[in-house]
């Protein structure tokens, strides 16, 4: 990882959850907006205006969101927030400009689910703004989801998949702790390849989650919607999993995760992080760039193509509804056109 890349995640401005989640009386501007019949938000920062909006509109009190909605809410708001800082002059002076920057900005980063989703979001605050008369003009009226077609599905070529696998080592570019980060990192990309997990499911993995027995090896964890499921592990992602505990313990770094955060005994590194090296690793290769998730939807066709029932793939990815996973085959079977990797 490069150290404009670095520095971005270092410096990325993010929501102070916990001020947000409840008002407290050390909040004292917070608590003034609410005193009248309507939000009246002239005097607070951008950054309090977020954590209002995070409070009353996304999870007030009586909210029952899941984690999972929480956690892609916190990303999707962060990101919002984390644009509006660096690129425009702030929320108050937001101009129709910036709207349609922000909008080319995320098409031309995220895939099609991820630019529906930020952009409703969006969307969201601006009505926020608007309804409380901190904006005289509806902006969300602005924000229209662009028409970016859904990516083929690839015939998944395992040769080149195992190849930027093991180029996720070589995205490391300090000298500090450098052959633990490059096992962790090549450890990543072995499980984004061989398990299909989703990227919020290998940030929270920890060792104690991998058991060897003697007629499997598989990773019991808690994925969407707190539902346990076990996920074979292949012998090459166990051998790299236990090498890693194993320096981990030689070099007395202590953390259970394993997608560790160098920086933190206890956490894991963060969603950007791992999109970061995701996307770096094919730009060596000559490839097109690919989001974690790109991996997981690979894994799930791979299984497809090889014929393995459509319940046994919908157990294994852990998908909710059989339905979801029958769209990954019916996406097979509508394809005309096989596109190679280039």
């Amino acid at each position: 990882m490069n150290e404009e890349l670095t520095k971005e995640i270092t410096n990325e401005v993010v929501i102070r959850e916990e001020a947000a989640l409840a008002f407290t009386d050390s909040r004292e501007k917070l608590l003034a907006v609410l005193e009248d019949d309507h939000l009246n938000m002239e005097a607070l920062s951008d950054l309090e205006i977020f954590e209002l909006f995070w409070a009353t509109e996304l999870f007030p009190i009586y909210s029952q969101k899941s984690p999972h909605t929480k956690r892609a809410y916190k990303q999707d708001l962060d990101y919002i927030l984390r644009f509006f800082v660096t690129k425009t002059q702030g929320v108050k002076q937001l101009t129709i400009l910036n709207l349609h920057e922000y909008l080319k900005e995320v098409h031309d980063q995220y895939a099609p689910r991820t630019v529906k989703r930020r952009n409703a979001m969006l969307r969201r605050f601006l009505r926020f703004l608007h309804v409380n008369d901190y904006h005289v003009r509806d902006l969300s009226v602005q924000v229209k989801d662009q028409m970016k077609p859904e990516p083929l599905r690839r015939e998944i070529d395992f040769d080149e998949m195992e190849a930027i696998a093991l180029a996720f080592r070589h995205t490391v570019k300090q000298k500090k702790n450098r052959e633990l980060l490059q096992l962790r990192n090549e450890t990543i990309g072995y499980l984004l390849l061989t398990t299909g997990m989703r990227a919020s499911e290998l940030l929270s993995l920890q060792f104690s989650h991998v058991h060897e027995t003697p007629t499997m090896n598989y990773i019991e964890l808690k994925g969407k919607r707190d539902r346990w499921r076990r996920i074979p592990l292949s012998k090459k992602s166990l051998h790299l999993i236990q090498r890693l505990n194993t320096l981990m313990r030689i070099e007395d770094f202590k953390n259970p995760h394993i997608c560790f955060n160098i920086r933190s005994k206890d956490k894991s590194i963060s969603y950007e992080a791992l999109r970061l090296i995701a996307q770096s690793v094919p730009l060596q290769q000559n490839s097109k760039a690919h989001s974690p998730h790109w991996f997981r939807r690979s894994f799930i066709t791979k299984l497809l193509t090889e014929g393995i029932p459509l319940y046994q793939v919908m157990k294994v990815s852990g998908h909710e509804s059989i339905q979801t996973t029958n769209k990954y085959l019916q996406d097979l079977k509508n394809e005309t056109i096989i596109i190679p990797f280039n």
